[in-house]
Formats: C-alpha cells, structure tokens, sequence
C-alpha cells in the first residue's frame, strides 16, 4: 500500500499564489522593459534628442537627474527596475483581486511624468 504525503507547503495557498503572479509580473515587466529602454534611448538621440520617451517611460530616473546632474548611475538603477516592479505589482495585483495599488502607482507615475515636463529637468542636449 502506497501512502501519499501531505507537501510540506502548498502552491494554493494564498502566499504561494502571490509570490508566483509577483515573480510572473516581474518577469513580464522586464520583457516590456527591454523595448522601453530601447525608445528612451533612440528619443534621447546620443544626447541631441528631445527625451520625450524617457520622460514618459521614466519619469522617476528622469526627476533623478535633478540630484546627479546628469543621467547617472543612480538614475539608470530605478529604470532597470522601475517595469519589473510595475509587473510585480500587477501580477500580485491579480492574484489578490485588488486594484487600489495599481491605480495610486499610475498615478505617482502620471504625476511624476507631469513634472518632467514643467521644466524643472535640465537640457541634456
């Protein structure tokens, strides 16, 4: 007689759930993320360009300039993240049925963007 075994932890708990649609978003968001990065370099034109697609693709790591100057190191950490967090988000977003984060994140992200264009960013050209 074979006896089956409880698993010591299930995948359809609760927690179990929203670590996989986290980890399922972030890895969504990082693929958006590769043709993001692609038009807010092509927008920046070698620094010649206008930057529309980085302000509004990244409006986070553009506000960051204001500290370094430049588009640092610092600045270029918070785009690399900035799509997988967003995927995280919705992912676990999903899993747990709720949209109250997403909707306020949009906004941060809206308003942030709103600012790139206020002209409080120095002219990188």
């Amino acid at each position: 007689m074979v006896e089956q075994f409880a698993p010591m932890h299930q995948t359809n708990s609760i927690a179990g759930r929203t670590r996989l649609g986290s980890l399922t978003g972030a890895g969504i968001g990082a693929v958006i993320a590769a043709p993001a990065i692609l038009a807010a370099i092509m927008s920046g034109g070698t620094g010649h360009g206008s930057y529309v697609a980085a302000r509004v693709l990244f409006p986070f790591s553009m506000l960051l300039t204001r500290l370094e100057g430049e588009i640092g190191p610092v600045a270029m950490g918070a785009g690399l993240l900035q799509f997988p967090l967003y995927g995280a988000l919705v992912g676990r977003t999903v899993t747990v049925k709720t949209d109250r984060a997403v909707f306020f994140v949009a906004a941060v992200h809206l308003v942030a963007g709103l600012a790139c264009f206020s002209n409080l960013l120095p002219n990188f050209s």
